[in-house]
């Protein structure tokens, strides 16, 4: 296990409140546009033809509302943990709120690009995302675009690509273990398997977080000097 991955297990130990509580509170929000939209996807349904294929569309634009919403929050939760500056799960929400349309292009945009290689027989879909994961950081603390995000995350990961898929591999095969031991112990209960889920969420992206700081850390003495330079 690299110095990196405990760094990130560190962190998520002791924040691990804050972060399921961020959770909880996508969870309400959840609940809340499910109850203002059902009627508009689904009022003219009876309970009888409801099903997977029916509510297929509306679980979809749900994700499409909720993920850049959930991703930017949880950024601004970590970034602000992890530099002190106190900000709270409700505070965190609001700016993934504010930051939704870059979020929600930047998602977009990388998921066109690593699905795209994805199809050119997995690996360089693998390769993609270990160019593009800092793009929703760089979106979220740095402000920036999500087109400048995407060519500097490409930039800054130059070399760095196994690093960081070492670091996902070990953290993937710790969760795979844990789904199958919950599973032989028959304790696989849907709310515990979200639970799981979430958790799992929250620690890649506290790992992820934490390449962001090795990354840009290197990356702006580099971009001083070429200042200087000119």
């Amino acid at each position: 296990m690299s110095l990196t991955l405990k760094q990130a297990f560190y962190f998520f130990r002791r924040n691990i409140v804050r972060l399921l509580g961020f959770a909880l509170a996508i969870g309400i929000l959840v609940v809340l546009l499910a109850q203002i939209l059902t009627p508009i996807f689904l009022g003219d349904l009876k309970a009888e033809d409801i099903n997977p294929d029916t509510i297929r569309p509306f679980a979809q634009f749900m994700n499409l509302i909720i993920k850049p919403i959930y991703t930017g929050g949880l950024i601004a939760l970590i970034s602000s943990l992890a530099t002190g500056q106190g900000k709270t799960i409700f505070n965190c929400l609001w700016l993934g709120i504010l930051r939704w349309p870059f979020m929600f292009m930047a998602n977009v945009m990388t998921s066109l690009v690593i699905f795209a290689g994805l199809m050119l027989f997995v690996l360089p879909g693998i390769w993609l995302f270990t160019r593009l994961f800092l793009v929703p950081y760089l979106v979220m603390i740095d402000r920036q675009s999500p087109l400048n995000a995407m060519i500097n995350s490409y930039q800054y990961t130059k070399g760095y690509s196994l690093t960081i898929f070492n670091d996902i591999l070990i953290l993937v095969v710790i969760f795979i273990v844990l789904l199958l031991i919950l599973g032989f112990l028959q304790v696989l209960h849907p709310l515990i398997l979200l639970l799981v889920i979430l958790l799992f969420q929250s620690m890649a992206n506290v790992l992820y977080y934490r390449h962001y700081e090795i990354l840009v850390a290197e990356r702006k003495p580099l971009e001083n000097d070429d200042q200087v330079d000119k």
